[in-house]
């Protein structure tokens, strides 16, 4: 299944599955809903918010300007705005999800998972077994990045946390996983604002998931639960 906006024109192709389209609550917003046993979602459109409520065969959404919300989506989900907010409630896979401009709250994920905001909070739940690899990659240029794992999840964890000589200068990577935490005294003036960088590492549990965490002027808390 296809769908694809522009300013004046909207083209939907179907598989063997239907899509239904609502824009009652803004003129350029997008309600997608799809049959259990369909196709895979996929929008792409101008501007404007999209809302899939269901996507049992996963879902693949862009926009170039809209906040994006994902309710149950299975298999996989890829969501990408230049400027918006992305919320996904439940995820039964891997989660490819990056705004220019916004926050990302991933609810409940049971695969990968890799997001990115230009500026703007990062919320990820990781939750079910752990026996397979899912591997975490979180960036943001300017917002605080959470991540709650389960228990038994096994992690080398690389976290970089850098903040300005223009800012607060007071934050911090909350953990209590006994890893190792490294802090820079030399401002580094080679990359514009001068900075200084946070590092924390090590390996929790038998460490077969990579994560990485990356953030500028926000904190980082990674806790078990």
């Amino acid at each position: 299944m296809h769908i694809r906006l522009g300013a004046f024109a909207l083209l939907v192709s179907l598989g063997i599955g239907f899509v239904v389209l609502s824009t009652a609550r803004s003129p350029m917003g997008v309600l997608a809903a799809a049959a259990p046993g369909g196709d895979r979602i996929s929008i792409n459109k101008m501007g404007g918010e999209i809302d899939v409520p269901d996507a049992p065969d996963g879902a693949d959404v862009a926009t170039m300007g809209g906040n994006i919300h994902i309710g149950n989506v299975g298999r996989s989900a890829s969501a990408k705005t230049m400027g918006g907010d992305i919320v996904i409630e439940r995820a039964d896979g891997p989660v490819d999800a990056s705004t220019m401009g916004g926050k990302i709250a991933l609810r409940q994920v049971t695969g990968a998972v890799h997001a990115s905001t230009m500026a703007g909070d990062v919320t990820v739940h990781l939750t079910g077994a752990s026996s397979t690899r899912r591997e975490i990659h979180l960036g943001s240029n300017a917002g605080t990045i959470r991540l709650t794992v389960p228990k038994d999840y096994g992690m080398d964890v690389r976290i970089k946390l850098e903040y300005t000589q223009n800012s607060s200068q007071d934050f911090r990577v909350s953990q209590q996983l006994g890893l190792t935490e490294r802090q820079t005294t030399d401002w580094d003036t080679s990359r514009g604002t001068p900075r200084k960088y946070i590092y924390v590492s090590g390996r929790v549990g038998d460490g077969q998931n990579q994560v990485t965490i990356d953030t500028i002027n926000g904190d980082v808390i990674l806790k078990q639960e």
